[in-house]
C-alpha cells in the first residue's frame, strides 16, 4: 500500500468569530490611563469632565464602570472594605477625586456635577454608580463622600437607593 498525502494548501487561516475572540480584562492598564489623564487636566473641573467624555469611545467605561468610580470618588482602585490599593505608588493614584476635594460645598456639588455629566452621557454606567454609592469607605472620607451623594440624588440623573445606604460604625 503506497500512502500519498494530501496536497495542503498554503497561505489559509483560520477565521475566528468576533463573538469567540475575548478581551483581556486588565483594570490596571485601564487605571494608568485615566489616571494619567485626569493629572494632565490639571485643576479645572471643566476639563475633567471633558477628558472623561472623549475618552468614553476609547476606553471601555462598560467593562471598567466600577474601576472608573473607584478612580473618580477615592482617587485610585479600591480593594474590598474600601481601602486604596495603591496608596504607596503616587503615579497611580489622581488627586481629582472626592476624597481629596476640599469640603466646602461648592466643590462637592462640582465634582456632583462631573458625575452627572458623565451618568447621562452614558447611561449605562448609571447601574455602576447606584452599586458604587451602596459602597462602604473608611471613616475619614466618609463625609465629603456623603455631601457628593446627596448632591447627586438631588441633581436625579438616579433615583436614591430604595434602603438606606449601610455604613459600618468603626
Amino acid at each position: 500500500m503506497n500512502k500519498h498525502q494530501k496536497p495542503v494548501l498554503t497561505g489559509q487561516r483560520f477565521k475566528t468569530r468576533k463573538r469567540d475572540e475575548k478581551e483581556k480584562f486588565e483594570p490596571t492598564v485601564f487605571r494608568d490611563t485615566l489616571v494619567q489623564g485626569l493629572n494632565e487636566a490639571g485643576d479645572d473641573l471643566e476639563a475633567v469632565a471633558k477628558f472623561l467624555d472623549s475618552t468614553g469611545s476609547r476606553l471601555d467605561y462598560r467593562r471598567y464602570a466600577d474601576t472608573l468610580f473607584d478612580i473618580l470618588v477615592a482617587g485610585s482602585m479600591l480593594a474590598p472594605g474600601g481601602t486604596r490599593i495603591d496608596d504607596g505608588d503616587k503615579t497611580k493614584m489622581t488627586n481629582h477625586c472626592v476624597f481629596s476635594a476640599n469640603e466646602d460645598h461648592e466643590t462637592i456639588r462640582n465634582y456632583a456635577q462631573v458625575f452627572n455629566k458623565l451618568i447621562r452621557r452614558y447611561k449605562y454606567l448609571e447601574k455602576a454608580f447606584e452599586d458604587e454609592m451602596k459602597k462602604p469607605f473608611p471613616k475619614q472620607s466618609r463625609q465629603s463622600w456623603r455631601c457628593c451623594r446627596g448632591f447627586c440624588w438631588a441633581m436625579a440623573p438616579c433615583p436614591p437607593p430604595s434602603s438606606p445606604v449601610s455604613s459600618p460604625t468603626a
